[in-house]
């Protein structure tokens, strides 16, 4: 081997080296149509019967996950239950509440640990079988967001302005981007790119090994929804009253719609349509490439909670106290189900049953 070879050959391998002690890859990842989409499994129609109701002694503010025949939900108390997903009986409990109260932030599950932040700023790892704590990680400020994961890393926002990413195995911090405003908008993975939006009303885009985003847009109002990346386009609304639907790669407008009343939850990309919900109650069905308007359902509540499709029907939870189930072509009621109080929570939908949990305490399975 000669020298200039040989030098050639090292200058590599440092080279090699360093970028594998810099690098952080994010991963190929599936696109979501929605929030909440691990979750939700095709099955029968639905038809808004009650099947069965569990009490809780404390509000239900963020949304359920389910693990074959378990589903898991926090409650406001910092309670977490594991009920039979087919019959309600209560599996069990934690053993100890969380230090504080479980809102803004839904339940994960991940290769068989539970994931949940409280407002003390933790974002803990339980056990699925049992709800105990397997660790905890302390970030800087409020966690307000609901992680995401990736083959080796859990990744969430935090109010403290950082993109966490931990070691999925430990909880350990492996990584972090920091920005200059409190984020609540969960992050989303697109094409090995990650999106979110800042309550500055800026939507960020970074790829790979970047602490920079390679592109912003500015809107006029706090993002606390989390993005709708598909077909190489940003789908986000804002509390400035407006949707945006944005070119994935550059960040570029492609359309925007401006609506009633804030806009705080996700939407659902389906059939070539676009739905959200805003808080004067209004449901929304769009054209995804034009914004165009295709129809629009008031409800008599406020919506604060993210949409969920299944099986061709369209839910939406309200303030006035009622789930609906709309056809997604025309907005109109297939049917709606009532449980006397206010549901902020996000359902799911699993194998022809709706999951959710209301202001009262109560958590329901309707089929």
């Amino acid at each position: 081997m000669n020298k200039k070879f040989l030098l050639a050959f090292l200058i590599f391998i440092l080279f090699v080296t360093g970028c594998e002690k810099k690098e952080f890859e994010f991963e190929t990842y599936i696109p979501q149509t929605q929030l909440r989409e691990k979750y939700i499994k095709n099955g029968p129609k639905t038809t808004g019967i009650l099947k069965w109701s569990l009490t809780t002694n404390s509000k239900i503010l963020s949304s359920a996950a389910i693990s074959g025949n378990y589903v898991i939900f926090a409650n406001s108390n910092g309670e977490i239950f594991s009920l039979d997903k087919n019959t309600g009986k209560k599996l069990w409990k934690t053993p100890t509440k969380l230090p504080l109260p479980i809102t803004d932030a839904s339940v994960e599950i991940e290769k068989n640990i539970i994931y949940v932040a409280t407002k003390d700023g933790n974002l803990y790892g339980l056990n699925l079988s049992n709800g105990n704590i397997l660790w905890k990680f302390q970030a800087d400020d409020q966690i307000l967001s609901t992680p995401i994961f990736t083959k080796k890393y859990v990744i969430f926002s935090s109010a403290d302005g950082n993109i966490y990413f931990l070691n999925s195995k430990n909880g350990h911090l492996a990584y972090k981007i920091s920005h200059s405003t409190a984020i609540k908008s969960s992050p989303t993975l697109y094409d090995y790119k990650i999106y979110l939006g800042g309550l500055n009303g800026k939507i960020y885009a970074y790829t790979s090994n970047s602490k920079t985003p390679i592109w912003t847009y500015k809107t006029k109002g706090p993002i606390t929804s989390k993005p709708i990346v598909i077909n190489n386009k940003v789908y986000i609304g804002s509390l400035d009253n407006t949707f945006y639907c944005l070119n994935a790669i550059t960040g570029a407008l492609v359309w925007s719609k401006k609506v009633a009343g804030f806009i705080s939850g996700t939407s659902v990309i389906a059939n070539k349509k676009v739905f959200f919900a805003d808080s004067k109650g209004y449901v929304y069905g769009l054209k995804a490439e034009t914004g165009d308007l295709l129809w629009q359902h008031k409800t008599n509540g406020s919506i604060n909670s993210s949409l969920a499709y299944s099986d061709n029907i369209l839910y939406v939870t309200s303030g006035d106290g009622f789930i609906y189930a709309l056809n997604p072509v025309y907005g109109t009621i297939i049917w709606k189900y009532g449980v006397g109080t206010s549901i902020e929570t996000t359902p799911v939908i699993n194998n022809g049953i709706v999951y959710f949990g209301a202001n009262n305490g109560k958590f329901y399975a309707i089929k």
